[in-house]
């Protein structure tokens, strides 16, 4: 490739703090983006030349906001007032549109519902009959957004077709996301390389197009590595009988080394016993063991009742999977190469998506998000912004992953303590192990070339959303109440100095190719 005339700014931890954090943990999202542009100008001062890239900085991740939510009417007048009369050409025409035209109200609502559904076939069809005639400025990035989003289902044939009527090399980030990412599924390797080394020449403060980047270009978004020595796999039910029974035939599909399933039941009263029992069979009753409790104990509990197996301190390696994910073969060599990346660390994690819906996102990579003193611990939620454009497409240490399939050496499993059974019977017990794990020094890491599929819960009457809300409120005052403004200090210290070294070294390598 030749010597790479970027440069990953020095002054990341010169900008204002808040701005930093955010720019290191990625600026993909829309709000991500919105808060960054408006820290950026927050730090701009007029009468004084050390802070004059804020401003462009700003602009820039404004424009980037503009390009993820192309027809919020409020961000194009916004990003149009900031960039000051003057303003043409295909990008200024389309913020113009975004910010005036009648009819964008009714087409962001139609964007979002495709956004919400994952039907972005039909939105595609929709786009196609009755797109306006006067719109076609704006066209480009509606179009492109759904095309790339709706490619992983529909085919390449849409986002090809797109591709070839881009008027030009796109002069907003958002637009030149879209054609980098498209550039890459549709040219391959090599091409997305230039394509995403050319993006981060213009723009260097973008982090996950650098993660991306580094990845293709050393092959780690296709590195298939086994795990060294012996795989354990917990699995804990509670009457979700046909789930499990999915679940249970892509483990037996997956390419595996060395391991053994442990099954708890959790008092289930459908017919998950006989799943069971069918799946024991069909892996052999010397690798499939089950166990069953005669309540449901909840998620930590069961969580702690099999890490208290004697198998589990024998074995090289533990994975907990729910019971209504979806998994691909090489699920565990994906996790192998997480190991082998960055070995030592607390947990390894993967990129969750809804089952059937690979563009609704569910969760990514967590990272402690921004906040003053006094404020509580909250998480970013980066991933549930925008529609997988291949942002999260990436490798690397992160606080937290999330619990439905995670991986844990069976050393750094005993070494960080149980679940916290008042988090019971489910949600952010997991988040919080690894933020006490954290707290003493070891990551976790995110795997973003692993995708599973949840299956998320859909047609329950209100009452008990209510309750399932009630309680995920509940477990996260209690999980704010347990990290105190010292924690969150030494917290947000640790990761902002995790996440710049792993930048830089990366921005180190990419500089020297």
């Amino acid at each position: 490739m030749g010597p790479f005339a970027f440069f990953l700014p020095p002054s990341f931890d010169r900008l204002p703090v808040e701005l930093g954090q955010r720019l290191l943990a990625g600026v993909m999202g829309r709000n991500q983006a919105a808060q960054a542009g408006l820290g950026a100008l927050r730090g701009w001062r007029r009468d004084d030349p050390a802070t004059a890239s804020l401003a462009g900085l700003g602009l820039a991740l404004t424009r980037l906001a503009c390009d993820l939510d192309p027809l919020n009417a409020d961000m194009a007048r916004a990003c149009l007032a900031m960039a000051g009369p003057g303003g043409q050409g295909e990008d200024a025409a389309a913020l113009h549109l975004a910010a005036a035209a009648p009819w964008t109200a009714t087409w962001r609502q139609a964007l979002a519902a495709a956004e919400q559904s994952g039907d972005w076939e039909a939105f595609l069809d929709r786009f196609d009959a009755s797109w306006p005639a006067d719109g076609a400025h704006l066209a480009a990035r509606v179009e492109g957004l759904a095309a790339l989003t709706a490619a992983g289902v529909a085919g390449s044939e849409r986002l090809e077709r797109w591709r070839a009527r881009l008027p030009g090399p796109p002069a907003s980030p958002g637009l030149a996301w879209l054609a980098a990412e498209a550039t890459l599924r549709l040219g391959g390797r090599l091409a997305g390389i230039t394509a995403f080394y050319d993006f981060l020449c213009r723009w260097p403060w973008c982090v996950n197009a650098l993660l991306r980047l580094y990845d293709l270009q050393t092959g780690v978004e296709a590195q298939l590595t086994e795990l060294p020595g012996e795989l354990v796999i917990f699995l804990y039910t509670f009457n979700k009988a046909d789930d499990l029974a999915v679940t249970l035939d892509d483990v037996h599909r997956s390419r595996l080394g060395r391991f053994r399933i442990f099954a708890l039941d959790n008092g289930s009263t459908d017919a998950t016993p006989q799943v069971l029992s069918v799946w024991q069979e069909r892996f052999g009753a010397e690798r499939f063991s089950i166990l069953r409790a005669p309540v449901n104990v909840g998620a930590p509990a069961g969580r702690n009742w099999l890490k208290a197996l004697p198998e589990a301190a024998t074995a090289d390696f533990v994975a907990y999977l729910d019971d209504d994910i979806r998994l691909e073969p090489d699920w565990a060599l994906r996790l192998g190469a997480a190991v082998a990346a960055y070995p030592g660390q607390s947990a390894y994690g993967c990129r969750v998506t809804d089952a059937g819906r690979p563009s609704v996102l569910q969760a990514a990579e967590f990272h402690l998000a921004p906040g003053g003193p006094g404020e509580p611990a909250t998480v970013t939620d980066l991933q549930l912004q925008a529609p997988d454009l291949g942002q999260w497409a990436y490798c690397r240490p992160c606080l937290s992953v999330t619990g439905c399939c995670h991986l844990f050496s069976a050393a750094a499993l005993a070494s960080g303590g149980d679940f916290d059974i008042r988090f019971s019977p489910s949600q952010f017990d997991d988040l919080e192990r690894d933020m006490r794990v954290f707290l003493a020094g070891q990551s976790a890491v995110y795997q973003g070339h692993l995708v599973v599929g949840h299956k998320r819960r859909s047609g329950g009457d209100a009452r008990r959303d209510r309750l399932a809300g009630g309680n995920a409120h509940g477990n996260l005052t209690k999980l704010q109440a347990k990290f105190d403004a010292g924690d969150l200090r030494r917290l947000r210290r640790f990761q902002d100095q995790l996440l710049l070294t792993d930048v830089r070294k990366k921005a180190l390598w990419l500089t020297r190719q």
